[in-house]
């Protein structure tokens, strides 16, 4: 019995904490913070998988979540420096970057939807940015998720 625990609170520690380590579409980005198209990251190399149907990311000036049950986006404009919060997202189905933009300033939150295909994995990451421009300006990590419920 004994042995058996220590399997039980890691399966349970992976359901309650999750697994692993800690623009419209088509439009590319440049530079080496895109994500590698060629290669699905292995579990635990290049992001977090998560099991939780929620994952945020923040970056000074925004916080943007992802639920996978129903595919939404929430972005959240926590800061007043006159620049839009952003999520930036990389479907890996696709090959296809989306963005969704909150211009409605601090303090407020915009919910995009997508129709992602079920079971899939998504890289996303949140950031600010110039909406007149469509101009990034400073973003989060890229993290990944799967559109599994």
């Amino acid at each position: 019995m004994s042995r058996s625990m220590p399997a039980l609170a890691l399966t349970l520690c992976g359901l309650l904490f999750g697994c692993g380590g800690q623009p419209g579409d088509g439009e590319s980005t440049e530079g080496p913070e895109a994500p590698d198209t060629q290669v699905m990251p292995a579990e635990g190399a290049g992001g977090t998988v998560t099991a939780s149907a929620v994952s945020t990311m923040s970056v000074f000036g925004a916080t943007v979540s992802f639920n996978s049950y129903g595919d939404n986006f929430t972005v959240r404009d926590t800061a007043a420096d006159g620049r839009s919060a952003v999520a930036h997202i990389y479907n890996y189905n696709t090959g296809n970057y989306s963005f969704c933009w909150n211009n409605s300033g601090n303090g407020t939150s915009v919910t995009c939807n997508r129709d992602f295909a079920e079971g899939i994995l998504i890289r996303f990451r949140a950031c600010t940015g110039e909406s007149r421009t469509g101009q990034l300006v400073n973003c989060s990590a890229w993290t990944t998720a799967s559109t599994a419920n």
